[in-house]
């Protein structure tokens, strides 16, 4: 009974990772904030928590104390991926918004609008995820200045808001009046070709950081299966030796998955620095 469901556990939490990560799957959770409320549990409760809960799991089903170690490290670990998982999809769903307000503004501009009213008018009906941003942006604009706002679009931290910002202030400090509009659209095409391009690699490298989780916990599921078979195999492993063997070939096959992770990681690119060569 033990072996089937630590079976369904594993097929299930490896059905969610695959959907993630190859399928682009993902649970959206709306329930008043989750996500800041755990945020305010802190960063030290959650993942002992879980760690615990996790650890004890393990060690229910399997009683051996290396496989309950290794799960007790992977759920301490999984508040931080999650947290981590967030921040990257919310910036690349920034920088896929980047080109449709570009466009726009681009447009308003060649309809004749001023810059603050067409920054007005993509703040109010342009991409959801950045409409915000654009508001503070035009607030700055009309209190500190052009260089204030531009300083605070770079302060987001990303590229494409750097290499928006350059260009704002290549095109309204430092060339005529009029030629603003053409470099927004073409910086428009450029960012979404960058951004298309650089999701098929992020494609490329989900599959093969799939098969480096394959690969990394075929090992223990075969020792998991093989101890179903025989319960008498796992004895080995509950001795201080077997725990010792088993955190060396622990550590040699996580070192593995983290070669792999390395080679098939999209390097992001460098932040363009901000005026001056800050």
């Amino acid at each position: 009974m033990r072996g089937v469901l630590l079976a369904l556990l594993f097929a299930a939490g490896f059905g969610l990772f695959w959907l993630g990560a190859v399928g682009g799957f993902s649970v959206r959770v709306e329930m008043g904030g989750l996500r800041d409320r755990l945020d305010g549990i802190g960063m030290w409760a959650l993942p002992v928590f879980l760690a615990v809960v996790v650890g004890w799991l393990a060690f229910v089903l399997v009683r051996v104390p290396i496989l309950a170690l290794a799960a007790a490290f992977a759920g301490a670990c999984l508040p931080a991926l999650w947290r981590r998982r967030g921040r990257e999809g919310a910036r690349r769903e920034r920088e896929r918004a980047w080109p449709a307000a570009l466009a726009q503004l681009a447009d308003a501009l060649e309809a004749g609008l001023a810059f603050p009213a067409a920054v007005v008018l993509v703040a109010e009906a342009g991409p959801p995820l950045l409409r915000s941003e654009l508001s503070r942006f035009h607030a700055r604009l009309r209190a500190p200045g052009l260089e204030a706002a531009l300083d605070g679009l770079a302060e987001a931290g990303e590229r494409s808001a750097d290499t928006v910002a350059l260009l704002l202030r290549a095109g309204l400090l430092e060339l005529p009046s009029g030629g603003l509009a053409p470099m927004l659209r073409e910086l428009s095409v450029v960012l979404g070709e960058r951004f298309e391009a650089r999701a098929k690699a992020r494609s490329r490298a989900a599959s093969l950081q799939v098969e480096a989780a394959v690969l990394a916990l075929s090992p223990i599921v075969l020792l998991l299966l093989v101890g179903v078979a025989s319960p008498a195999y796992l004895d080995a492993y509950r001795t201080p030796a077997g725990t010792v063997v088993g955190a060396l070939g622990g550590g040699l096959i996580f070192g593995c998955y983290l070669l792999m992770r390395r080679l098939g990681r999209v390097p992001e690119p460098r932040r363009t620095q901000g005026r001056g060569g800050r």
